[in-house]
């Protein structure tokens, strides 16, 4: 069994320094993550690469926490993490691009499944979601990025 991946692209109406900036520091990943209502730095005194935070996230009354570090840290072209605690392994790229006006935003995320169980829930449940929370977290960072 290989690993699970999806790829979304959406633009963005703000320089790219301004979206790499806002997306690059974990700490306003509440401001445009959909679900995340905190994030606790867990490593001191370093930013980027090697970096790991607490992240919550809440739906209704269920919350979750999940742990990442920063395995991708490129400005103002590429941020990415994967999960430690809760999804181990799960990835999460960003990558950035200058379209005229705007920035091209593409995510992608790669998921290994642990075992065939984990796979074959994975084949039911793991696009459900993935395209409205893409839409979620793109209309975020609009919005971020416009205050």
């Amino acid at each position: 069994m290989g690993p699970v991946s999806f790829t979304y692209s959406a633009r963005v109406p703000a320089p790219i320094d301004k979206v790499f900036a806002l997306i690059s520091d974990p700490m306003r990943m509440p401001e445009w993550l959909p679900r995340c209502v905190a994030v606790k730095a867990t490593t001191n005194d370093r930013v980027g690469k090697g970096a790991r935070y607490k992240v919550t996230f809440q739906r209704d009354t269920n919350r979750h926490e999940s742990v990442i570090e920063i395995i991708d840290f490129a400005p103002p072209h590429t941020f990415g993490w994967v999960e430690i605690y809760h999804r181990a392994g799960s990835k999460t790229f960003f990558a950035l691009g200058w379209e005229g006006g705007s920035t091209k935003v593409s995510l992608k995320h790669i998921w290994h499944p642990t075992g065939f169980r984990s796979w074959l829930n994975g084949q039911f449940y793991r696009r459900r979601n993935a395209h409205r929370m893409f839409e979620g977290l793109i209309n975020n960072l609009r919005n971020a990025l416009t205050r």
